[in-house]
């Protein structure tokens, strides 16, 4: 087995560890600590407190996702907890990584290679090669990527990384919502506050 189809299995083996994770929460268990999450996912505690951390504050709908070829595949979701929500539908979905918060992060721990072309989605979508080096660049610094009616008019993601116990970023959490409910001047406070857990 090539050393690339050992990292991609690793990768998948992770998400997959995270999906079942998630899908273990119900009505009856409603709670696990980080210590739980940890030793479920094979991650740092760190890295622990962060997915929790995302879970248990927003409300907002909450995705896992993992590179898959050149794209971004959310490969798990816990729904948002308000009626009106970024809910549903991205479970399996594959999005190019220059539009949306995932895969800025996907993209900028080297998880993915930059695209070659940069498709335009919305009028804030970054298309120049040199304005996306700026973002990535910015996302490393921060720890957080951001991604503002990038994909689509309204949609607004924070993303983090999430590392293995090598210290390589096999996925990305992400936090989506409408913008009235995420207004853009407060994802930084939420990106910082995933990125120090």
């Amino acid at each position: 087995m090539s050393e690339t189809e050992v990292a991609q299995n690793a990768t998948y083996r992770s998400a997959e560890r995270v999906l079942t994770l998630l899908k273990s929460f119900d009505d009856s268990r409603t709670e696990l600590g980080v210590a739980d999450i940890a030793r479920a996912l094979s991650v740092h505690k760190s890295t622990a407190s962060r997915l929790a951390a995302a879970l248990e504050r927003t409300g907002e709908t909450v995705n896992l996702a993992v590179p898959d070829g050149a794209d971004v595949l959310n490969v798990a979701e816990v729904p948002s907890t308000y009626i009106l929500s970024c809910s549903g539908g991205w479970i399996g979905r594959r999005t190019r990584p220059h539009a949306v918060a995932n895969g800025k992060v996907l993209l900028a721990y080297g998880a993915l290679s930059p695209p070659r072309m940069l498709e335009r989605y919305t009028p804030q979508t970054i298309t120049s090669p040199g304005k996306l080096a700026s973002e990535l660049a910015r996302v490393r610094r921060d720890g957080y990527a951001i991604a503002v009616a990038e994909l689509e008019e309204g949609l607004i993601a924070v993303a983090t990384p999430v590392f293995d116990p090598s210290g390589a970023c096999i996925a990305a959490l992400s936090i989506t919502g409408p913008e009235y409910r995420m207004p853009p001047e407060t994802l930084d406070s939420l990106g910082r506050l995933c990125a120090s857990a």
